[in-house]
């Protein structure tokens, strides 16, 4: 095996190196060779090496040898052995722990995937443990530096005890990572052609023994595969900022700084050192023109960044582009720019499943049957595009509105028993259709314990009774979650084990957890990858988003099981080992782009954000070896663009064409557009009204309504209560009551305390009856609904509508009165306060100008008071018919197109469902 030192991490510089002695050693074999077998770190790099073949080779084109990474390669070779599929590994280990009773309350599969990780890393290494279980605890005791203890005591017999009965369970089947040794070992036993590895990094000791046994029979020549020191100059830049303070040159020659001590003075003067001595041998600085920094104040600006310097590039003509997403969140944002100008992303580091919208669906419906189809899940479920695929055009939105609107009408909250029942009284066929297919999908499922392909099976069912399989199957990612179910249902047919639906339920999370999914379907000039998959790439410019010490390097991944040390004496990889790969991989980067950026956010949270410590290092051993700053770019990188905006109007003024102004209009709706014209607007123009939420349990408002359907039925029955037995009228006013609660107690206990201050008060309104009834009135009719027209100008005419709580009626010198009465359970100070201004409140005037009769007498009953009392409306005749013109009035400059600020008082802004339309808290605040 001979082993080739890359003169250069550059990946041109290495392929054409690698490529000119292939050709050389394989003349003969020229034009064709395909006898050979290249392996390459990813595919991304065939192309860059084909062609530096053919150019080696002075044609225009060759038959290309085989080119493969060295996994594909292995996954190819035959086996002979069964292999237990990493989920059947991680149900045996569940079962073990759970049969064990070690962890009381925490999330076994979580263990066993940590336990997993553990095994796979030591398989990697070709480690092992003691047999002996006294020789694993002292190994610890000496890692760990201290005695064993319980903790130390009970880890050592964990991990030794599963890792022994899963290695020896001799069922005869090996696991993914010994089935790719012995594929390796097969490779290797087989050799028949000579073996080229350019590029590859971090070999497990297992490969490095792979390419030693290979070339015991075949030639093997590796380019750029350990980790060699760099001789470029900008490598070495690279290289000298970011080693370790300790190791001062590739001699580890001692120095007086050394000497006197590591210190942090010595620790300066040893970057200084090195910068001097780094400038003596390369007066010109590599990075000048190849990297900038910029620090942006917010997410949204450096997604902005992100955006502008692409489109940049973009226009200058480089056709390949990358985007290092150390910040997936600031990549995402910044995906949604580009996508927003219709620039398509290749993004290779892909979405966890659990995060696309056909595993949203998935787990919506699990939800779903967990809450005995609440009605918030259920509406959830209901409103995906994927479910009930097989339904014609907008079947499903019809049927789903029809559910929605009788559930929250009658605010049932869950049981699809219940929602059948509201189906049936209205004749609502379509809802019945659709509940009759969630039922049947729901009886896939059962509450007896079933093994893990067997819970997948009635997945798969239900999803087929809901039509959600063939949605998901026309999307995307639906179709890649429907191939990891079958899989996984496939590979654990076999598993023995039983499991109740919630354990099953926490196994599939962490499996759409573990999974990837990766638009494959797009190609497209930029790509979002990582810093690992742009190894032996060419790039014409780079962008690292997020170089901040959170994500650049980042801290790495915490094992649940031993630490960084013990690891490394165990001989399992360490994040120190990471660190070092990253920093060659980021030197590769930064040596093969045309220009690199490396962005971050100077503040997250109001504090102040650290930029990674690769950037400070840079920074740093740049100035002082060339006395200049890595060039910056600048923080507002959208003043220029801010400037050609419109700027914000200070409220908004909307105004109708003549289509969209209301033709009926309530009393309701009158005082809104007194209170905000805006909110008028909205609500009844726009009809953007809030949907009515589902009561689950009993309020203000709620109880309000109950105590008007009590007093009307009252009435009703007891016109006057005038020389009848008080205690008759008062039990049969509880009666009444009683009944009217009846519903509201069976579905809310709190609903009682509503009844009981009812209750209380009904002694009180009584009396205020009698002595209304002394004063000669008498109660004539209730909830009476009422319309009228008034004319408008062009020909053009407004319908007024309303419901009267109640109208009373008396003669007066022969001729019949009338009053209008409204119930209230406010306070009587604060319907006083509504009534201070005649005309500001319009209900009653309203009401008045509806009833359309002698009306002598308006007035709010604040019947919820300890004391009835009437709180009235003066001089109610003159009012309602000011009312009524100022209305028209209203409306015809509604026509001709009159504006509706949004100029609410702070009272009206207060509970306004529009103010995130209109904003004026906003614009007031500037």
């Amino acid at each position: 095996m001979r082993k080739f030192p890359a003169d250069t991490v550059s990946a041109l510089n290495l392929v054409r190196i690698a490529a000119r002695d292939i050709v050389a050693l394989e003349q003969e074999q020229l034009p064709r060779l395909t006898g050979l077998v290249i392996l390459l770190p990813n595919f991304h790099a065939v192309d860059l090496m084909g062609e530096a073949l053919c150019e080696s080779a002075g044609a225009s084109s060759l038959l290309l040898p085989r080119m493969i990474t060295l996994t594909e390669w292995a996954e190819g070779a035959v086996l002979g052995r069964e292999i237990l599929p990493d989920s059947c590994r991680a149900a045996l280990l569940y079962q073990a722990l759970r049969e064990r009773k070690w962890f009381a309350d925490a999330d076994l599969w979580h263990v066993s995937r940590e336990l997993l990780s553990l095994f796979d890393d030591m398989a990697r290494q070709g480690t092992g443990l003691p047999a002996s279980y006294p020789e694993f605890v002292a190994l610890l005791e000496q890692a760990y530096r201290t005695r064993a203890g319980e903790p130390l005591q009970f880890e050592a017999r964990l991990v030794h005890e599963l890792w022994y009965a899963m290695n020896l369970s001799g069922d005869g089947r090996v696991d993914s990572v010994t089935a790719y040794h012995l594929r390796l070992a097969g490779l290797a036993d087989n050799a028949s052609s000579p073996l080229y590895a350019v590029g590859l990094s971090g070999l497990t000791p297992m490969e490095q023994d792979f390419f030693r046994r290979y070339g015991e029979r075949q030639r093997v020549h590796l380019y750029g595969c350990g980790g060699e020191d760099p001789a470029d100059d900008l490598s070495q830049l690279v290289q000298a900022a970011l080693a370790p303070m300790e190791v001062l040159n590739k001699s580890n020659a001692p120095s007086p700084a050394r000497e006197e001590g590591a210190n942090a003075k010595g620790a300066c003067y040893d970057l200084r050192e090195r910068a001097t001595e780094f400038r003596q041998r390369c007066p010109a600085s590599p990075l000048s023109g190849r990297l900038e920094l910029l620090e942006a104040h917010s997410l949204e600006q450096e997604a902005q960044a992100v955006d502008s310097q692409i489109r940049e590039w973009l226009l200058a003509g480089k056709s390949a582009i990358a985007v290092i997403a150390q910040d997936r969140l600031v990549a995402r944002r910044a995906r949604a720019l580009l996508e927003r100008g219709q620039i398509l992303v290749a993004d290779e580091t892909g979405w966890t499943l659990s995060t696309v919208a056909a595993s949203a669906v998935v787990m919506r419906w699990l939800d779903a049957m967990a809450s005995r189809f609440h009605h918030l899940d259920l509406l959830d479920l209901l409103k995906s595009p994927l479910i009930f695929a097989d339904w014609e055009g907008g079947a499903r939105k019809h049927a789903v509105y029809g559910l929605e609107q009788l559930v929250r009408r009658h605010s049932v909250i869950s049981g699809l028993h219940h929602y059948r029942g509201l189906a049936q009284r209205e004749g609502a066929e379509d809802v019945l259709t659709l509940l009759a297919r969630l039922d049947q999908a729901q009886a896939r499922f059962g509450a007896r314990k079933r093994g893990l392909a067997a819970w997948l099976a009635s997945l798969l069912e239900s999803l087929e009774v809901l039509g959600l399989r063939q949605g998901l199957a026309q999307d995307l990612a639906g179709e890649q979650l429907l191939r990891l179910l079958e899989r996984l249902q496939k590979e654990l047919g076999q598993d023995q084990g039983l499991f109740t639906l919630s354990e099953w339920r926490r196994w599939l999370d962490s499996q759409l957890e573990a999974a990837t999914f990766r638009d494959t379907g797009i190609t497209s000039p930029v790509v979002f990858t990582h810093l690992g998959a742009a190894r032996l790439r060419r790039f014409d410019g780079v962008i690292v988003a997020g170089g901040d010490a959170a994500h650049f390097p980042g801290r790495g991944k915490e094992s649940a099981f031993f630490n960084q040390s013990v690891r490394a004496q165990l001989g399992l990889p360490t994040f120190e080992q990471d660190l070092r790969q990253m920093e060659q991989d980021f030197t590769s980067l930064l040596a093969d782009c045309g220009t690199l950026l490396i962005t971050w956010q100077g503040r997250k949270n109001a504090e102040p954000n650290l930029a990674s410590p690769w950037v400070d290092r840079l920074e740093v051993f740049h100035q002082l070896a060339y006395g200049e700053d890595l060039p910056r770019r600048a923080a507002e990188i959208l003043g220029e663009a801010a400037d050609i905006l419109p700027p914000l109007p200070a409220t908004a003024r909307p105004t109708l064409p003549p289509e969209l102004v209301p033709v009926a209009l309530s009393a309701s709706g009158y005082n809104s557009l007194m209170a905000c014209p805006y909110q008028f607007y909205a609500r009844h123009a726009l009809h953007l009204n809030e949907l009515d939420e589902v009561q689950q349990a009993l309020e203000k408002k709620d109880y309000g309504e109950h105590v008007h359907a009590i007093l009307h039925h009252f009435h009703q029955h007891y016109p006057a209560i005038s020389g009848c037995d008080r205690a008759e009228m008062e039990l049969a006013l509880r009666d009444i009551s009683r009944e009217e609660f009846r519903q509201a107690l069976e579905s809310d206990y709190l609903a009682r305390a509503w009844a009981l201050r009812w209750d209380m008060r009904i002694p009180a309104y009584l009396e205020w009856q009698a002595g209304r009834e002394q004063e000669g009135w008498r109660w004539h009719d209730g909830e009476l609904w009422r319309t009228r027209e008034l004319e408008l100008e062009g020909g053009r005419s407004l319908t007024l509508k309303g419901r009267i709580d109640r109208v009373d009626t008396r003669t007066d010198d022969g001729e019949a009165a009338y009053a209008v009465l409204d119930y209230k359970t406010q306070s009587r100070p604060g319907l006083q306060k509504k009534l201070e201004t005649p005309g500001e409140d319009v209900q009653l005037p309203v009401y008045a100008l509806l009833l359309e009769e002698s009306v002598v007498e308006a007035a709010f009953v604040p019947v919820d008071d300890e004391g009835v009392k009437t709180v009235e409306q003066e001089d109610i005749y003159a009012l309602s018919k000011a009312t009524g013109q100022r209305l028209s009035e209203l409306f015809n400059a509604l026509y001709q197109g009159a504006s509706l600020p949004a100029q609410g008082s702070e009272q009206a802004c207060a509970y306004c469902e529009m103010s995130g339309l209109c904003r004026k808290d906003y614009h007031d605040g500037q």
